[in-house]
């Protein structure tokens, strides 16, 4: 399945300039966190610009952005469009020679956005950057640094679920066991935070309309790591996620969402090169990870298997 969508930049590029997209939906107060955070951390720099795509918000955004952001951009879609079209409607817009994805529950550290660019600007052979996530009690918030597979979806689930230890196959994809501070080739990075060139969008276009947002940035990273271009991980940058601070307003829409993304990725990358009969068990797996995380829900008030 590819995406029959092909998006183009609208404008050129400026040099320099960080473009930040950002899509929200009824999240006034966490995407003002972040774009306080994001505005302290370039330091007021003249080398950014702001691109808000809204999902039919009635909590108020527009107007906080009057008041607080009056040079960002304001995209109000009615009805919304979803997460990745958003995202991709923002990047479409960008003038800048970087684009900075992240989502309104994160809130960056200190120079976390100077020292991605200037790793980039370092080293021209990389493409994608992305920090250390935490949890905002500072625990470390993982997330698979290496391209995913059938195999270790299926040891996550049962890692989550608390029916098996982290193993070397978890540790080899999630860096469970990873305490440095050196900067680290990956294959796959979140979309909590991510920093890119702009070439990158150029050659390997951008994300993938038919994913609405959970499998999106590994998607996305799977065509980059098919390109030249390198990603790496620095765990010495670092970000807060709040997890589902957003999502947990819709938690079965959530739900419902995130299956489909994993059931589209997987169809997209794997199906074919399985039988019917692997293909049918990864789908009963599916249904039942799903019903697993409803009854989770209805009796815990937690979706924290799925994230946003």
């Amino acid at each position: 399945m590819n995406d029959p969508v092909e998006h183009r930049f609208l404008y050129p590029p400026e040099k320099g300039l960080i473009s930040a997209c950002i899509v929200t939906r009824n999240a006034q107060e966490s995407l003002q966190c972040y774009l306080d955070s994001l505005l302290m951390s370039v330091g007021g720099t003249s080398n950014l610009e702001i691109i808000v795509v809204d999902n039919e918000s009635t909590d108020g955004t527009e107007q906080m952005l009057k008041e607080n952001f009056p040079k960002a951009t304001y995209v109000y879609k009615s009805p919304g469009i979803g997460i990745t079209k958003g995202i991709n409607t923002a990047i479409e817009s960008a003038r800048g020679e970087f684009i900075l994805i992240a989502t309104p529950s994160t809130e960056i550290i200190g120079d976390a956005i100077p020292n991605l660019r200037a790793y980039l600007l370092k080293h021209e052979q990389a493409g994608v950057v992305g920090p250390k996530v935490l949890n905002p009690d500072g625990s470390t918030q993982f997330s698979s640094k290496k391209m995913p597979d059938p195999k270790v979806a299926l040891r996550h689930t049962l890692y989550l679920f608390g029916l098996i230890r982290a193993d070397e196959m978890l540790n080899k994809y999630f860096l469970y066991n990873y305490d440095l501070d050196e900067p680290l080739e990956v294959t796959s990075l979140t979309m909590s935070l991510m920093l890119a060139r702009r070439a990158v969008f150029e050659e390997v276009g951008f994300l993938d309309n038919d994913l609405f947002v959970w499998a999106s940035d590994v998607d996305w990273c799977y065509k980059v790591e098919k390109s030249r271009w390198k990603q790496y991980f620095l765990p010495n940058v670092k970000v807060y996620h709040r997890r589902n601070s957003v999502s947990k307003k819709q938690p079965y829409a959530n739900l419902l969402h995130y299956h489909r993304d994993l059931r589209t990725f997987y169809k997209k990358h794997f199906a074919e090169r399985n039988s019917w009969v692997f293909n049918l068990i990864w789908e009963l797996l599916l249904q039942m990870r799903l019903l697993l995380q409803v009854i989770r829900y209805l009796i815990m008030k937690n979706d924290d298997y799925s994230y946003y």
